[in-house]
């Protein structure tokens, strides 16, 4: 009797746990928390989205972010992912690192890096993205995108070696960690 109460009791927790998720405002990505700022809702956007960033930052203005993004018009997620890479390969302020993709599950992962300026300050954003089928329609799209600043070609090449020593692990995360639902809600500033 003890351990049908046990596994009773564990189901509710687990459940609770699901239910708390699928409505929470804050995710942990690399041990970080990140905090929903942004919806499709609060954007006037068509398409459902959601985008996390870390405490003090937002749309406008931020150094790292997780985005979770519904694409129901696209039906494939490798097929959609190699014309990003292609779309990555003819832009001139874009440099592809790694493009991975597995057929059995359906999923693609891409990782590249975007040169930038914001208020006069030079940046590249990582980015890497995994693409998968969404259960309901379409194809989801989860991204995690950092920032990095510089000042000058020694920083370039400092950044160049952190980022080619962290690649892989954000890609295998990105491919490991099961997509956060997208909540859908109007966000107060």
């Amino acid at each position: 009797m003890k351990n049908v109460f046990n596994i009773l009791s564990l189901s509710l927790l687990v459940s609770l746990a699901c239910i708390y998720g699928a409505e929470a405002n804050e995710i942990t990505f690399d041990n970080k928390s990140f905090i929903l700022r942004a919806t499709a809702q609060s954007l006037n956007l068509p398409n459902a989205m959601n985008e996390y960033f870390p405490s003090g930052e937002n749309h406008d203005r931020w150094t790292k972010m997780i985005g979770v993004y519904h694409l129901p018009e696209n039906k494939d997620p490798i097929e959609y992912a190699k014309d990003i890479d292609k779309d990555i390969e003819n832009n001139e302020t874009c440099l592809l690192l790694k493009f991975a993709q597995n057929k059995k599950t359906d999923q693609a992962v891409i990782s590249y890096l975007e040169n930038g300026n914001e208020n006069g300050k030079n940046f590249f954003t990582y980015n890497v993205y995994k693409y998968e089928k969404n259960p309901v329609e379409g194809i989801t799209e989860f991204r995690y995108a950092v920032k990095y600043f510089f000042k000058n070609n020694e920083e370039i090449f400092k950044l160049a070696d952190k980022i080619k020593a962290d690649n892989d692990k954000y890609m295998t995360m990105l491919i490991t960690s099961p997509i956060p639902p997208i909540v859908e809600k109007e966000l107060t500033p």
